[in-house]
C-alpha cells in the first residue's frame, strides 16, 4: 500500500495541485488504505469506497464539505493514480448546503483587529479585509507583489494555481510600509517572515490562532467566525459601496459570477431599504 500512497504524492505533484489539497487528499488516501491492511489493491474496489465514505459520514459525522474532499480524493486516487475509474464512477458527490457567509460589521471589524496578540498576525488579517485575501494568500506576500503605484496587490499562484490582481488601498499600503521597516527578519523575501516555519513565512496555522484569541478578547459574540469571514467581509462591503459585481468577482478570483453574486444576499443596505410590510397594510386601512 506505501507504493500507491507514494505514487499517488507523485501524481498530485506532477499534476500542481495546491499543498493544502494534496495534503487532504494524501490524508483520505492514507486512511482509506489503512483499513484495507493487507489486502492487495486490485482486489478493492467500489464496496470499500463506499464503506469508507460511509463510516465518515454515519460514524464520524463529518460535515459535508469534509465529505466532498474524501470523495473527491478518492476518485483521483482510483481514476487517476490506480487507472480504474469504473470503481468511484457511480459514487456520488455530496448535496453541499447553501449557507449565508458570516459578515462582520466594521465596528465590530475595527474592535476586532484592535485585539489581534501579534502584529504580523495583524497585517495578515488587515490584508485579508482590506484586499480580499484568502488566509494562504494573505502568509505568501512578497514584497515585488505591491504595486503601490498602481494602487494593486498582486495574487501569485491564488486557489487553482491562478494569478490575480486586487486593490491595494492606501491605508493599508501605509500599514504595509511601515511594517515593512519594522519587521523583525530584515533579509527575508516575504512580508511577513516566520523563523520557525519550513516556508520561511508565517503559517495559517498561526494567523487563525491569532484570530481567535481576537475574537475572544473582543468579546464578539457571533457564530462562524473564520479567517474566511475577513474575505466574506471584504466582499459584502464592496458591495454596499456600489463596486460592480464583476469587479469584485476578479479581484476575489472567482471563476463563476454566482459565487460572488451570493454575497449581494447579505448586504444589509438593500434589505434596510424593503417597505415596512405592516405600515403599507395600515397605509392601506386608512385610503378605505
Amino acid at each position: 500500500m506505501s507504493a500507491v500512497y507514494s505514487r499517488m504524492n507523485s501524481d498530485l505533484r506532477l499534476r500542481r495541485l495546491s499543498a493544502g489539497t494534496r495534503a487532504q487528499y494524501l490524508r483520505h488516501c492514507k486512511r482509506f488504505l489503512n483499513k484495507q491492511g493487507d489486502r492487495d489493491i486490485a482486489a478493492v474496489g467500489e464496496p470499500e469506497v463506499r464503506a469508507y465514505l460511509h463510516e465518515l459520514v454515519e460514524v464520524h459525522r463529518v460535515s459535508p464539505y469534509d465529505q466532498k474532499m474524501a470523495v473527491a480524493a478518492l476518485k483521483f486516487l482510483f481514476e487517476r493514480t490506480l487507472a480504474r475509474p469504473e470503481v468511484t464512477a457511480t459514487i456520488p458527490w455530496p448535496k453541499i448546503p447553501e449557507t449565508l457567509p458570516t459578515v462582520l460589521s466594521r465596528a465590530e471589524l475595527v474592535e476586532l483587529l484592535r485585539h489581534v496578540p501579534n502584529r504580523d498576525q495583524r497585517i495578515a488579517l488587515l490584508c485579508m479585509y482590506g484586499s480580499g485575501l484568502r488566509i494562504s494568500e494573505a502568509c505568501r506576500i512578497r514584497a515585488e507583489d505591491i504595486d503601490s503605484a498602481r494602487g494593486v496587490l498582486l495574487v501569485r499562484r491564488g486557489k487553482g494555481n491562478k494569478d490575480r490582481q486586487t486593490v491595494l488601498p492606501d491605508r493599508l499600503l501605509a500599514n504595509l510600509r511601515q511594517w515593512w521597516r519594522q519587521r523583525p527578519v530584515k533579509n527575508s523575501p516575504w512580508l511577513l517572515p516566520s523563523r520557525r516555519s519550513k516556508s520561511g513565512h508565517i503559517t495559517p496555522h498561526y494567523v487563525a490562532n491569532g484570530l481567535r484569541a481576537a475574537v475572544r478578547a473582543a468579546g464578539i459574540h457571533r457564530p462562524g467566525i473564520t479567517p474566511h469571514t475577513l474575505r466574506h467581509s471584504f466582499a459584502t462591503h464592496m458591495l454596499e459601496a456600489g463596486v460592480d459585481t464583476r469587479v469584485v468577482q476578479a479581484m476575489l478570483g472567482h471563476r463563476n459570477i454566482r459565487t460572488t453574486t451570493r454575497y449581494a444576499q447579505v448586504r444589509t443596505d438593500l434589505i434596510a431599504r424593503v417597505p415596512d410590510p405592516l405600515q403599507l397594510l395600515a397605509d392601506a386601512v386608512t385610503r378605505r
